[in-house]
This record gives C-alpha cells, sequence and structure tokens, in this order.
C-alpha cells in the first residue's frame, strides 16, 4: 500500500484559493442583491450589451426631456401668477373708472387717479417678476428687467408734457370733448410702446418632446399690456386734472376703453400659456410611460432576481467563515504535539 503525505501548509493554501474565489463571488452578489442589475452586464449578456444600452441611453434622454419641461412650467406658473394679478390691477382700474363715470366730485376724481396711480405701480411690479433670475416678461432678453425704474417717472412726464404742448395756453377747464378726443387719439398714434420697455418681440420657446416645440413665455411688448399703461397714465394725469365735464367723460370713455382691452389682452396672453401648460403636460405624461416600458424592457435583460443572490451569498459567506475556521485550526496544528 502507498501512502502520500499531504503538508498542512498544501491545506491551507489550498483553501484561500477557494476563499480568496468565494470572496470575488461575495463582491458580486453583493453588487446584485443591492442594484437588482447583473455586477458586470458586458460578461452576462455579451452581444446584447448594445441593447441594453440603446434602452438606457433612451431612457437617460427622455428623462432629461422631462426634467427640461419642469424648468419651463416653473417659468410659465410664474408668468400665470403674474397675468392673473396684473389682469386683477386692470379690473380694478376698469371698476374705479365705471364708479366715476358722470361723477364730478373734486375728492371722487382725486381717489380715481390716486387709484390708476397705484395700478399702475402694481402693474410695474407685476411685469418685472423675475424667476430664477430670469425676467418673465422680456421675451428672449430675459437677462433684462422688463420696464426701467424710472419707467413710470417718464411716462408719467411725456404725458403731460404732451397734453401740455397740445392745449398750449388754453386752461384744463377751457379744453373740450373734441379737442381731448383729438389728444387722446394723437397720443396713442405716436406711442411706440416698443421703446418703452426693454422686452424682445420674441417669446421663449421649449422643445417639450422629440417632435413638439411650445411657447413658453410671454411678452410684455403686447397690446394688453400697452392698453393697460395708457389706461393708468390717462386716468392718473387727468381725472383730477381740472377739466370740464365733457372732457372729463371722454377721458373717462378713453381710459375705460383701454382697461377692457387690457384685460382681454391679459387674458388672451394667459390662454395661450395655458395651452402649452397643457401640452407639456401630455408630453410628459407619454414620455414617463415610454420610460417605464423601456425600463421593464431592460429590467428583463439585466435583471437578477434579488432574493436568489441573497441567498447565494448567505451560503458563500458561511462557507468563507466555515473555511476561515478549518484553516485557523490547520495552520495551528504540530507534530510536536504528537510525539
Amino acid at each position: 500500500m502507498k501512502t502520500t503525505s499531504i503538508s498542512s501548509l498544501a491545506i491551507s493554501q489550498s483553501m484561500q484559493s477557494t476563499v480568496s474565489n468565494a470572496m470575488t463571488e461575495i463582491v458580486k452578489l453583493q453588487d446584485e442583491a443591492v442594484t437588482g442589475t447583473y455586477s458586470d452586464v458586458g460578461l452576462e449578456l455579451g452581444t446584447r450589451t448594445s441593447t441594453s444600452l440603446d434602452y438606457s441611453r433612451e431612457s437617460s434622454r427622455l428623462q432629461s426631456v422631462i426634467d427640461a419641461n419642469s424648468f419651463a412650467e416653473t417659468r410659465m406658473e410664474g408668468s400665470q401668477l403674474a397675468l392673473t394679478n396684473i389682469s386683477s390691477a386692470g379690473q380694478k382700474l376698469l371698476d374705479a373708472l365705471t364708479a366715476l363715470s358722470g361723477n364730478t366730485d373734486v375728492n371722487s376724481l382725486k381717489v380715481s387717479a390716486d387709484s390708476a396711480k397705484s395700478v399702475l405701480e402694481n402693474f410695474v411690479s407685476y411685469a418685472n417678476t423675475a424667476v430664477n433670475g430670469e425676467y418673465l416678461f422680456s421675451g428672449t432678453a430675459t437677462d433684462v428687467q422688463t420696464f426701467d425704474d424710472d419707467f413710470i417717472e417718464r411716462v408719467t412726464k411725456d404725458f403731460r408734457d404732451a397734453f401740455d404742448a397740445f392745449r398750449g395756453g388754453t386752461a384744463a377747464k377751457d379744453v373740450t370733448a373734441d379737442q381731448m378726443k383729438t389728444f387722446l387719439s394723437g397720443y396713442e398714434a405716436s406711442f411706440n410702446w416698443d421703446l418703452w420697455n426693454n422686452a424682445s418681440d420674441t417669446v421663449m420657446t421649449t422643445r417639450i418632446s422629440s417632435s413638439e416645440t411650445v411657447a413658453t413665455s410671454t411678452s410684455a411688448n403686447s397690446d394688453g399690456f400697452k392698453n393697460l399703461v395708457l389706461a393708468s397714465v390717462i386716468a392718473s394725469q387727468l381725472t383730477n386734472a381740472g377739466l370740464g365735464s365733457g372732457a372729463l367723460s371722454v377721458v373717462s370713455q378713453q381710459a375705460t376703453q383701454y382697461a377692457g382691452s387690457a384685460i382681454s389682452g391679459v387674458t388672451a396672453q394667459q390662454s395661450a400659456l395655458g395651452l402649452s401648460q397643457e401640452r407639456i403636460g401630455k408630453a410628459n405624461t407619454y414620455m414617463s410611460n415610454q420610460i417605464t416600458i423601456i425600463d421593464t424592457q431592460l429590467t428583463s435583460l439585466v435583471g437578477v432576481n434579488t432574493e436568489e443572490a441573497s441567498v447565494r451569498l448567505s451560503t458563500l459567506l458561511n462557507q468563507v467563515e466555515t473555511s476561515y475556521s478549518i484553516t485557523s485550526r490547520i495552520l495551528g496544528m504540530s507534530l510536536a504535539d504528537y510525539i
């Protein structure tokens, strides 16, 4: 009978090799148990790896579009709120002008003039609204404040100078209704709105999907904003200027008309933004559904059974612990113990 000697060192080295391989597998299983996907997708899928990469890229692309849409949604939400406030200011002016109709009481005229001035101030404040450092009503010129800080001072002075030049030496109380109509008509014709604001005619647009682009802002360079300024300036500067009843009636009628047109114009801007918001919502829903489908396909391709991975991990850990225990006992053995 032939016997073969086996040293404790050889057994120990064999155990160490087994443990080393097990540790490599443990690292892999730990990653898979946590992520739910293959630790090394390329190794597991081989030639199908490109398919998984295509799925991942498309899912990431769609999510980036959704994320970009959120910025546009924030801008439009801010715009809608500001437009609502502007519309409310216009309605307040319209109500004041309606109540003033036919009223020549000095105190009532002063209250109306002050109210119109307040509306103008509020309008400028709302129109200069900025979100995330972007002015909402400056069109594509988002880094430029829509109205300069001295806008109210300049526009009211321009109006007063124009009225003084028109009437010459005629006292305000002697200006007739026909003369007032002529003045207001001429002033509107010469009122170059483009020069009074810093907004661009072009509004912001956003690509909300692969094939769809929508306007996601509105511009102060519009008739709605212009008419509200005209209504406010005319009412604030002429209502309490000492006009005769005929001229005052013309002022009230014209300012009322401008205010009504302003509210309609602002409402139209809100409606346009509302349509864009609706289209973004639908686009986001569609892309979210696409992401769900793609991610499901990707999971079926690179996913692992996390429960199975956890069981295998637990088994390997137990084996490694056993190997360490046996190796330790072998290394502690000595021939001297048996002599």
